[in-house]
C-alpha cells in the first residue's frame, strides 16, 4: 500500500512538472504571436521611443516631431493605437516638421476642421499645443479605426468616424490609408511604411 502511495505521488508530482515545462515553452511562443506587425496600425510599438527620437534626430526633424514623439508614446498607446506608426505619419503630413504645405504647427497629420473641403490654410486645424497637436492626431486615428477618443474629440473627428462607418469597415493596417481613405495620394501608406522601415534599418 505504502509503494503504491509512493508511485501515485511519484505520477503526480512528474505531471506537474511536465505541464510547467509546457507551459514555460509556450509562453515565448504566445509573446512572439502577440508582435504587431509592421503594417498594423493598432498594438504595441515595433520601435521604442528612444529609438524612434534618434532616428528623428538622425534624418533632421524641427523641434514639432521632436517634442511629440513622448507625448504620442504616452497618449496612443491608451487606444491601443501604436505610437510609432503615428510619429512615422506625422514625419510625411509634416515633411519632418518644417510644414512645406497648408497645415500649421502643431497640426500632426493635415488635420483639416469639421465640414471643410478646401486646402486653403484656414482649412486646417491649429492646435495651440504639442500636446493637443498629438491628442487631435491620436483621436483622429481613433476615428477611424474605432477606437473611443480621448476627451473630446475635433469636429473632424465626427466626419471621419462617419465616413468610415459608411465603409462598413476599420482601418487596421498602414496600406489602408491611402486611396481617399485618409489621403488621396496613391502612394501616402508606402511613404508611411518607407518611414517604418527605416526606423527599423537604424
Amino acid at each position: 500500500m505504502v509503494r503504491y502511495l509512493a508511485l501515485i505521488s511519484l505520477a503526480v508530482f512528474l505531471a506537474s512538472g511536465l505541464a510547467l515545462l509546457a507551459e514555460a515553452r509556450t509562453e515565448p511562443v504566445l509573446a512572439a504571436s502577440s508582435v504587431r506587425r509592421p503594417d498594423q496600425v493598432l498594438g504595441a510599438p515595433l520601435y521604442s521611443q528612444k529609438r524612434v527620437e534618434r532616428y528623428a534626430r538622425s534624418i533632421g526633424c524641427t523641434r514639432y516631431i521632436m517634442k511629440t514623439i513622448p507625448i504620442y508614446y504616452r497618449l496612443a498607446p491608451k487606444r491601443n493605437i501604436a505610437p510609432d506608426v503615428l510619429v512615422a505619419q506625422a514625419i510625411v503630413e509634416t515633411g519632418r516638421g518644417y510644414y512645406g504645405g497648408d497645415s500649421r504647427p502643431w497640426n500632426m497629420a493635415g488635420i483639416k476642421k469639421g465640414g471643410v473641403v478646401g486646402d486653403d490654410p484656414e482649412d486646417f486645424e491649429v492646435p495651440p499645443t504639442a500636446y493637443e497637436g498629438v491628442r487631435m492626431h491620436v483621436n483622429h486615428m481613433a476615428a477611424y479605426t474605432g477606437k473611443r477618443p480621448i476627451g473630446k474629440p475635433h469636429d473632424r473627428f465626427y466626419d471621419a468616424r462617419a465616413a468610415q462607418k459608411a465603409r462598413g469597415w476599420w482601418v487596421r493596417r498602414v496600406s489602408q490609408l491611402g486611396n481617399g481613405i485618409w489621403a488621396t495620394d496613391s502612394t501616402y501608406a508606402s511613404k508611411i511604411r518607407a518611414q517604418l522601415d527605416n526606423i527599423g534599418r537604424r
